[in-house]
């Protein structure tokens, strides 16, 4: 092998090494624990009505994210995620909420009694595939919900 071609094989390597070790550096600095609250109003902006604190989060997979009932009227109720995975139940109203999200993926989450007015999230675990976050978008909702998805989704992509 000549010393031209054995540099340049010895740079791509190296590079490649590095990259995919930034990748892996980055996927381990997900969080592993998360909390969102259900709110009437967002107490920082007066004019968000029936919201979740977070509305897109990225957690690692097996991330336990905590759903608090800060204000009444609330629950939670996933109504898509990745295809296999069997979906709790809805949360009870104005009782907090825990899901360990044990696979990689896209799930979308709702208040049940305030869906069709926009209250909504989604929470991306690890890194989902073009066809998850097409799923995601299949999400049979109405109202502002649905344009409000179609965002969250493109901030994904």
């Amino acid at each position: 092998m000549n010393k031209g071609i054995h540099t340049t094989f010895v740079l791509s390597l190296v590079l490649s090494l590095v990259y995919f070790g930034v990748s892996n550096a980055e996927a381990e600095e997900l969080p592993t624990e998360y909390t969102v609250e259900m709110w009437n109003t967002d107490p920082d902006d007066r004019s968000r009505r029936m919201v979740f604190s977070e509305e897109l989060i990225t957690v690692a997979e097996g991330a336990t994210v905590e759903f608090l009932a800060t204000d009444r009227g609330h629950n939670v109720e996933i109504v898509s995620g990745p295809d296999g995975v069997e979906l709790p139940s809805k949360s009870r109203m104005n009782k907090d909420f825990e899901y360990t999200f044990a696979e990689s993926g896209v799930y979308v989450y709702v208040c049940s009694p305030h869906a069709t007015m926009g209250m909504i999230g989604v929470v991306v675990v690890g890194e989902p595939t073009t066809e998850q976050i097409e799923a995601a978008a299949g999400t049979k909702l109405r109202g502002p919900s649905k344009k409000k998805l179609a965002e969250l989704l493109e901030q994904i992509q």
